[in-house]
């Protein structure tokens, strides 16, 4: 068997693979499966599979301009509360996050809605690693707080991710120059991004 038939059987089966893992049939039909569906490493397959077309460079707050900021005059006026005012919507994966300021200062991310969390039995924290917590639903999740702004940025000391059953070491959370979040976490030396978009305003 010539080396070249051999490399496009590799092919094949990394496609199968992926395919298996993401839920997405060869055939050009999607099964639309849910996080918490697929496996835990077809979440990651699918999550870096996404397109990922936004600009990274980190924007002081006080320089963007987000959804309704004209529009409304109850906006942050303080650079370290602009992530306050909007629920935030990744665009990389279907879930919703919203920003809440502690009374010491510090701020909190809370997992709003995912697919599934409007149900009559909603999706649980099942990866977790601590058994004892995944029994508890996802839906108003806290997977990050001790957040603190700091040069015009957020640093959070840890980043978890439901879907993945896996916690960032550290995290780091800016606005870049379109007003859309981004958020990145490291992991044994490796970083995933997200980019979240202001899809309403806080209540």
């Amino acid at each position: 068997m010539s080396a070249q038939v051999k490399k496009w059987q590799k092919i094949v089966l990394l496609t199968v693979l992926a395919a298996a893992a993401t839920g997405v049939s060869l055939f050009g039909q999607v099964k639309q499966k849910t996080a918490a569906e697929r496996t835990a490493v077809g979440n990651i397959i699918h999550f870096f599979s996404q397109p990922v077309n936004y600009p990274r460079e980190p924007v002081d707050p006080s320089q963007v301009v987000i959804l309704g900021d004209s529009a409304s005059g109850d906006n942050s006026t303080d650079p370290s509360d602009r992530i306050l005012d909007y629920i935030w919507e990744s665009q990389r994966e279907a879930g919703r996050t919203r920003f809440e300021k502690q009374e010491d200062g510090t701020y909190l991310a809370r997992l709003v809605w995912a697919p599934g969390t409007e149900e009559n039995d909603p999706p649980k924290d099942f990866r977790n690693p601590n058994k004892t917590l995944r029994n508890r639903p996802i839906k108003d999740l806290v997977y990050s707080d001790s957040i603190i702004f700091s040069q015009g940025k957020w640093l959070a000391p840890y980043l978890y991710h439901p879907n993945f059953g896996i916690t960032a070491n550290k995290g780091v959370i800016f606005f870049n120059k379109d007003g859309d979040l981004i958020i990145r976490g490291t992991k044994w030396g490796f970083s995933s991004t997200e980019c979240f978009k202001a899809v309403e305003k806080t209540p």
